[in-house]
């Protein structure tokens, strides 16, 4: 599941790796959340009751961009527990999925949305294809 939104920079990672694994990958799995179809905080629950109910013994797998002093340079952290969408804007906890994977895409502030806003096109682009590559090889790599 691949978290975020088009219209911001800054938390367009998850769609950019869907769609980096759908179409540029043709990963045999399946994807929710591309650009122009993203899964974002506000429908986030609806997709995991639906991912839920139609692949009830799979594990969800959930992508997200986050803030993180570690952001220098594209950095990505997998996580037990899955994600907190929109925690870097409300600061409310509401996981997702059952791991999850942040691409780190700039250093924290005191206006997170106006940082997103404001992130790199290449460093998101640069973030996604790490992700997208490595989730790709740990899914399918014999």
């Amino acid at each position: 599941m691949c978290i975020g939104s088009d219209k911001i920079a800054g938390d367009s990672v998850g769609p950019i790796v869907g769609d980096i694994l759908k179409n540029r990958l043709n990963a045999r799995c399946f994807v929710y959340g591309a650009t122009g179809k993203s899964v974002n905080g506000r429908n986030v629950q609806d997709f995991l009751k639906l991912i839920k109910c139609a692949h009830p013994e799979s594990p969800v797998i959930a992508v997200d961009a986050c803030l993180s002093k570690e952001a220098e340079k594209p950095f990505v952290a997998v996580v037990s527990g899955g994600v907190n969408p929109k925690r870097a804007i409300t600061g409310i906890e509401n996981p997702a999925g059952d791991v999850g994977i942040l691409g780190a895409v700039e250093k924290p502030s005191d206006d997170p949305l106006k940082t997103l806003m404001a992130v790199s096109w290449d460093k998101v682009q640069k973030t996604s294809v790490k992700i997208a590559i490595a989730l790709y090889k740990a899914l399918f790599s014999a």
